[in-house]
């Protein structure tokens, strides 16, 4: 970390960096809600943060596409020794956030809040984007508490900047200053990568910030969705296979009498020979007399022109596939191994959003039901119980409002539905559970069947699902 700004150089500071900001509209409007969002930025801990950058990506997250350039307007203004080094800005960072995919996906999320929240929420966002680059940078600071008793002065410095950059009678801010301002914005830009400014997590973070009741849950569900994102989605040679088992086998032998068995309902030039259409064996030894030994029965089958009936699946095969899971004891799992990057429960969450994400995707949406449960041995596993499924609530709020989730806290292996269920457990199994895969948690090797997975490396909880969606599924 650099020195602090002082009271004296804080003034200065602003004018050089409003000086260099790279944003072409009224900056007597836009700087004032940017002072804001500074000040809001460095009472949180992002006090490395400069004004041009949090003025310049706030008001394009406010403005959208609708963004302009300065160079739209002062191009013809601008010195000649600073003229390369402004297009360069605009062209390398304010112009591939304009293109940036996350940074409108974020425009559209702050859009959607209420007004009050949509200050919060862009000082949030530029942190999200920004924050990591300047604390990495290890740049002079600004204090807030200098900015809080000053803010009457820096006010009224932004709100008298000129309309165009010519209207300056003398060079605004000293070359040392210009400099200064620079070089930080250079720094931290240098170490913002060639990726998507906001991640998926980020943009899920700001269209749900009104829901998040305190910073330790926000942070609690950042840690939780990484992880998620950690894990990957199903491959899809796996999803064919899950999807090829389940198909020839039925969900619930004893609900095959409520169903229509299917029947036949279009031809095709594709299928099995116990389908084929009882009137093509009319070209079985036709026109062998012109062909030879073989007949047309043969020269169609080789042509791929023999018809056969396509069958209309069940509607037994149609119905969701239910899977229920129980994280048995919820506060034994509230401790993190020191050769993994997350803590137990953390880990049990994120592997279960994964689950109901692979069933979406192989199923469809009709097609899967998640019955979660966590299963509590006392008053503070309740309460334990209680947390994580308020925050899984939230991650999973479009699944419960369509029924395709369901979340409870139960005290007995009796109170959980019955159909495929998954344990995650930092003990041996339970005989009375009655369950379908018991993973044995806690370590840094989960065990399934006898399998055991390294979940700390990369894949290793990819290649546990995998192993519990086939098996689940078989």
């Amino acid at each position: 970390m650099g020195r602090r700004l002082s009271r004296e150089e804080l003034l200065p500071a602003l004018k050089a960096w409003a000086y260099v900001s790279g944003y072409g509209g009224s900056r007597a409007e836009s700087l004032p809600p940017a002072l804001g969002w500074l000040r809001a930025l460095w009472e949180e801990g992002h006090d490395a943060l400069p004004l041009d950058l949090v003025h310049d990506l706030g008001t394009l997250l406010v403005e959208g596409r609708a963004f302009a350039f300065a160079s739209s307007r002062d191009l013809a203004d601008w010195p000649e020794e600073e003229r390369a080094e402004r297009l360069a800005y605009e062209d390398r960072v304010l112009g591939r956030w304009v293109l940036d995919a996350s940074v409108g996906d974020a425009h559209v999320a702050i859009a959607a809040l209420s007004g009050e929240l949509q200050p919060r929420a862009l000082a949030h966002a530029i942190g999200l984007a920004l924050g990591t680059a300047a604390r990495d940078a290890e740049l002079d600071a600004g204090n807030p508490a200098i900015l809080r008793s000053s803010w009457r002065e820096a006010l009224a410095l932004v709100e008298s900047w000129p309309a165009r950059h010519g209207a300056w009678q003398e060079p605004p801010v000293d070359a040392n200053w210009r400099g200064w301002a620079l070089a930080i914005r250079a720094a931290i830009v240098g170490r913002l990568g060639e990726g998507k400014l906001f991640s998926p997590e980020d943009l899920w973070e700001l269209a749900h910030l009104a829901d998040l009741p305190n910073e330790s849950s926000r942070l609690a569900l950042r840690e939780l969705h990484r992880a998620t994102a950690a894990i990957g989605g199903v491959s899809p040679g796996i999803a064919m296979a899950v999807r090829r088992r389940a198909q020839e086998v039925a969900v619930e032998e004893e609900d095959a009498s409520h169903y229509p068995a299917g029947g036949f309902d279009a031809l095709s030039t594709r299928g099995r020979f116990e389908n084929l259409v009882r009137s093509e064996v009319a070209y079985v030894d036709s026109g062998r007399e012109e062909l030879g030994e073989i007949d047309l029965f043969d020269v169609r089958f080789a042509q791929g022109e023999l018809l056969f009936y396509t069958r209309d699946e069940s509607p037994l095969f149609d119905q969701r596939r239910r899977v229920t899971v129980v994280v048995e004891r919820p506060l034994d799992q509230r401790h993190k191994h020191p050769e993994l990057d997350a803590q137990t429960l953390v880990l049990v969450d994120a592997a279960v959003l994964r689950l109901q994400a692979d069933m979406m995707q192989v199923f469809g949406p009709a097609g899967a039901e998640l019955h979660l449960r966590w299963r509590a041995s006392g008053k503070a596993d309740a309460e334990a119980a209680e947390e994580e499924a308020r925050l899984m609530a939230m991650t999973l709020a479009d699944e419960l409002a369509h029924r395709r989730v369901t979340l409870a806290t139960v005290s007995d292996w009796q109170e959980t539905p019955p159909r495929g269920l998954v344990v995650f457990a930092a003990h041996q199994e339970d005989p009375r559970a009655g369950a379908r895969a018991w993973v044995r948690v806690g370590e840094p090797r989960w065990a399934l069947d006898g399998e055991s997975f390294a979940v700390g490396e990369p894949g290793g909880l990819r290649a546990l699902l995998d192993a519990l969606l086939l098996r689940l599924f078989a």
